[in-house]
């Protein structure tokens, strides 16, 4: 059965403090109620090949609805590293939650604030790469996860020609 979906417009990630905005493109998928859509920044693609959509946050909650293989939805906030918040229509609130196991970032294209070091891991510790010039252009591939349950929002996992590597969120522009 066909549902509409929700046309989402801007998203935010809760706990990185930055706005993060959305073109509110929508794709028509057949079988979901979840929005599935391209975004910068917060889309993801369902890598299982059937993803439960649920009312809260854990396995023991309702399913309201599932997701297919490649789907490409937009992450609203992220719960914990483990779950993540997206718009949808099933529920009264317009609230569900998937499981983030199952779901792979989309590359997005951001630009440098200033030069910036590409490092071996999320510290300035880590050993740099290279230095990516201000204004380039690098791709944004997720944040950085410290233990199962937190994100770390200072530290992005980008790749910067052929170099995948760390960069400090404060000099990418993430809009």
């Amino acid at each position: 059965m066909k549902k509409k979906l929700v046309k989402s417009l801007v998203s935010t990630m809760a706990l990185s403090g930055a706005l993060l905005f959305s073109n509110g493109v929508v794709a028509q998928p057949t079988h979901a109620n979840a929005a599935v859509v391209s975004a910068p920044i917060s889309v993801y693609k369902v890598t299982a090949s059937v993803l439960n959509v649920r009312s809260a946050p854990n396995t023991n909650s309702k399913v309201v609805d599932t997701l297919r293989k490649n789907d490409q939805i937009e992450i609203v906030k992220f719960y914990n590293a483990s779950w993540a918040q997206i718009k949808t229509t099933t529920t009264k609130n317009g609230i569900a939650y998937v499981s983030t196991n199952y779901l792979q970032k989309i590359p997005t294209i951001v630009s440098t604030k200033a030069n910036l070091n590409l490092r071996t891991g999320p510290s300035t510790k880590n050993k740099v790469l290279t230095v990516i010039p201000k204004g380039a252009k690098v791709s944004f591939l997720g944040y950085q996860t410290t233990g199962k349950t937190q994100i770390d929002y200072n530290w992005a996992i980008v790749s910067y020609n052929g170099k995948k590597g760390f960069a400090s969120t404060k000099y990418l522009n993430m809009k």
